[in-house]
């Protein structure tokens, strides 16, 4: 199908944009604006923590449902490109699974780069799961009932942490949220357009960019817990939701992921969203609406598993 119209107003700018390599970082970091009138979802309590990481500190903002105890949790990794996103940049999206899966979640304001490049990242998402489990019940949560969710850099980063949990002693993770998840760095190196032959939201050395500034090494790129296609296993893992966008130069390889899972014996559940562009699910937007009801189902299902 084509690019669905409710993305035409922002491809139009994207089209006009410069590519994200004459762009300050800083002004890149400001984000983009709620629409007016726009109203958070609410949730019962929202507590912003400092947690202890390998290099310092990790803000994390924990989101609960209600008053009760004993819930499952779902640590949240936000996406930017490893260079971009916060705790407030993906608020939305964390309240949305929060409310929907019943669940508490736990979100994490890991280290930037190209301040902080690999493996920063996975080291403090990794910091913030320990801790997460050690800690669960004094906000409530349940430390045998926690999944993993991101979005694109988070998504890679959630993988990443099945890898890490299975290799390196626990916690047990019993789900895991991969939503445009990058799973190959390499391949990302220069985008490549989507079915109509045109690369939609991105310029082709976007890809590129955000690796010069995730990588101090392009050798790097290839590590499992960068790539996680490069793990040289991946049976044992967790279940998996795999979400993906049709026009997304990530859509191909998250897929090639997913089967890769399923082939090993890992139980996935893939979908496609088409039409859809890269990072529809932080819009305010009905296909991303739908995409978290999806998300929020599956993890509820798990939970309950």
């Amino acid at each position: 199908m084509p690019v669905d119209p409710q993305f035409a107003p922002l491809l139009a700018m994207a089209e006009t944009a410069p590519p994200l390599s004459e762009v300050p970082i800083a002004a890149l970091r400001m984000g983009r604006p709620q629409p007016e009138g726009f109203e958070p979802t609410p949730v019962a309590q929202v507590i912003d923590e400092n947690i202890p990481g390998p290099r310092g500190d990790i803000k994390i903002r924990i989101y609960r449902p209600h008053a009760e105890t004993g819930l499952p949790v779902v640590l949240f990794m936000h996406g930017g490109g490893f260079i971009l996103g916060d705790l407030d940049s993906h608020d939305e999206v964390a309240r949305v699974i929060t409310m929907k899966a019943g669940c508490v979640t736990v979100a994490v304001d890991y280290r930037l780069a190209p301040e902080n490049p690999f493996p920063a990242a996975p080291e403090d998402c990794f910091a913030a799961l320990r801790w997460t489990a050690e800690h669960a019940a004094d906000f409530g949560g349940d430390s045998s009932r926690i999944a993993v969710c991101g979005d694109s850099a988070g998504g890679n980063l959630a993988a990443v942490m099945t890898l890490r949990a299975r290799d390196e002693g626990g916690p047990r993770i019993c789900g895991q949220v991969l939503i445009y998840p990058l799973t190959d760095a390499v391949d990302a190196e220069e985008f490549q357009p989507g079915p109509d032959g045109k690369l939609h939201f991105f310029k082709a050395k976007d890809g590129a960019y955000f690796n010069s500034l995730y990588f101090r090494d392009r050798t790097e790129a290839r590590h499992p817990h960068a790539s996680p296609t490069f793990a040289e296993d991946v049976a044992g893992l967790p279940p998996a939701l795999v979400l993906t966008a049709e026009y997304d130069p990530l859509c191909r390889q998250g897929e090639a992921y997913a089967a890769r899972l399923k082939a090993a014996g890992v139980e996935v559940h893939q979908s496609r969203y088409g039409g859809a562009i890269h990072g529809f699910v932080s819009m305010p937007l009905p296909m991303a609406a739908e995409a978290l009801d999806e998300c929020a189902a599956w993890l509820a299902r798990r939970f309950m598993a």
